[in-house]
C-alpha cells in the first residue's frame, strides 16, 4: 500500500475514534474505538501490512523509548511525597490487581494470557508496550492480541466504578463543607502548581537557547542508547530504564518537563506507540475473538475484585474512606486524562456553587491524578518488565 494511503486510513480512524470519545465523555475510548473498526477492517480486507506500510511501526521501534522519557518528565516526586497514603494505596492495590490475575486467573485460562494479561490490565499502554513481544517470541499472535482486548476493554471497568464512588465520596465531602465542618478547605490546585514549580532536586538550571528542538531530541536520543545499553546488561525491559531516566533527569533540571511537547513531536510519537498496539489485530479471526471472550471477563473480574479487595484494606490504615479508595485503586484500569475527567464531573455534580464545586475539586482531583500517575506510569511498567521474564 502507498505510504501516504496508510497514513490517511490511519489517521482517519485515529479521528474517528477521538469524536467518540469526545461524544461519549470518554466513556467509550478512543482505543476501543479504534480498535473495533481495524479489526473489522482487516476482517473485510483492509491489508495487514497497512502499519508497516505507513512507516509508523519502524519509526515507533525507534522512539518508543522517548516516548516513555516524556512521561517521565511529567511525574513529579514532590507530588508522591505530598500525597503519600494515595501512592500507598495505589501501590499495594495495583500489585494485587497483577498478582490476583496470574495467580489466581492461569488456574481458569491459558497462563500466557493470564500473564500478559496481570500487567496491561494493571496499567495499560506502558505495560501493554513492554509485554507484547512475549507473542512474537512464542509465535503466538492470539497473545498478542487478547492483550490488546484487555486494553481497550479494560475502560468500561475502571471508569464506571470509579465515577460511582467518586461519586458518592463527593458527596459526603460536600455535605461536610455545607455544614461547616471542613475549617480551612484546603487550595490543592493552586499550591500544587507553586510547591511544583521547582524540584528541590534540581541542580541544573539550562538557559531557555539550550532548550531547542534539535537539543531536546539530542538528549532523548541519547538517553534512549543509554537505557538500551542497561536494558542489554541487566535484562529489564529498556523502556522501564528510559520512564526511570526521564523522572530523575528532569527533577534535576537536565531534561525539560512534557519534552517531547516542547519539541513539537509527541502527536507523530504517540500514533507510532498506538500503531504498535493495533498491529497485534492484524492477525484477529472471529474464532479467535471469541474463544477470547470467557478469559477476557475473569482476567476483568479477578483484577477489579482483587484491587477493590486490597484498596479498601489499605485504605482503612491510612484513614481513607474505603469508597474513595477504591476509585483511586481503578485508576491503573485508565489513567489520565480520564482520572481528570472524573474529577469534573464529580465536582459539577456534588456541588450546587461553584465553592462547593472547587472544594471537592480540590480534594477528589490531586489523588484520582496521582493515583493514575503511580499505577499506569509507574507501578504497572516496573511489574511488566519484571513479569515478562516470567515465560
Amino acid at each position: 500500500m502507498n505510504p501516504f494511503l496508510a497514513l490517511i486510513i490511519i489517521f482517519l480512524v485515529y479521528a474517528i475514534g477521538d469524536f467518540v470519545a469526545d461524544k461519549t465523555k470518554a466513556f467509550v475510548s478512543s482505543m476501543l474505538a479504534c480498535a473495533v473498526i481495524f479489526t473489522i477492517g482487516f476482517w473485510c480486507g483492509l491489508p495487514k501490512t497497512i502499519f508497516v506500510d505507513s512507516g509508523l511501526i519502524p519509526f515507533a521501534k525507534l522512539t518508543v523509548c522517548m516516548f516513555l522519557i516524556h512521561i517521565g518528565t511529567t511525574i513529579r516526586i514532590r507530588d508522591f511525597a505530598k500525597e503519600w497514603k494515595t501512592v500507598l494505596v495505589t501501590l499495594i492495590a495495583t500489585i494485587a490487581v497483577a498478582g490476583g490475575v496470574f495467580f489466581v486467573g492461569r488456574f481458569f485460562m491459558d497462563p500466557y494470557y493470564a500473564l500478559v494479561g496481570a500487567p496491561v490490565l494493571a496499567g495499560g499502554m506502558v505495560a501493554y508496550l513492554v509485554m507484547a513481544p512475549i507473542g512474537d517470541i512464542l509465535a503466538r499472535p492470539d497473545i498478542q492480541v487478547f492483550a490488546v482486548l484487555v486494553l481497550v476493554f479494560q475502560n468500561f471497568v475502571g471508569i464506571p466504578i470509579a465515577s460511582f464512588f467518586c461519586k458518592r465520596e463527593g458527596d459526603a465531602y460536600c455535605q461536610k463543607f455545607r455544614e461547616g465542618m471542613l475549617k480551612d478547605p484546603v487550595n490543592i490546585l493552586e499550591g500544587k502548581k507553586k510547591a511544583t514549580n521547582r524540584s528541590w532536586l534540581r541542580v541544573i538550571y539550562l538557559p531557555e537557547k539550550f532548550s531547542t528542538t534539535n537539543i531536546i531530541l539530542l538528549k532523548l536520543a541519547a538517553i534512549s542508547y543509554v537505557s538500551v545499553l542497561l536494558g542489554q546488561a541487566t535484562g529489564l525491559s529498556f523502556l522501564i530504564y528510559g520512564l526511570i531516566f526521564g523522572v530523575l533527569l528532569h527533577e534535576i533540571g537536565l531534561l525539560e518537563e512534557s519534552c517531547l511537547t516542547k519539541a513539537n513531536g509527541l502527536g507523530f510519537v504517540l500514533a507510532g506507540a498506538v500503531a504498535m498496539i493495533f498491529v497485534g489485530l492484524t492477525n484477529t479471526t472471529p474464532t479467535m475473538l471469541l474463544s477470547m471472550i470467557i478469559p477476557l471477563l475473569i482476567v476483568l473480574f479477578v483484577g477489579t475484585i482483587s484491587c477493590s479487595i486490597a484498596a479498601a484494606i489499605v485504605g482503612k490504615f491510612v484513614h481513607f474512606d474505603w469508597k474513595l479508595s477504591i476509585a483511586m485503586a481503578t485508576t491503573a484500569f485508565f489513567g489520565f486524562p480520564a482520572t481528570y475527567l472524573i474529577s469534573l464531573e464529580v465536582s459539577r455534580a456534588c456541588g450546587e456553587t461553584p465553592e462547593e464545586q472547587k472544594a471537592v475539586l480540590d480534594y477528589i482531583m490531586p489523588k484520582l491524578v496521582i493515583a493514575g500517575i503511580v499505577s499506569v506510569s509507574v507501578v504497572s511498567g516496573v511489574l511488566a518488565g519484571v513479569m515478562v521474564h516470567w515465560i
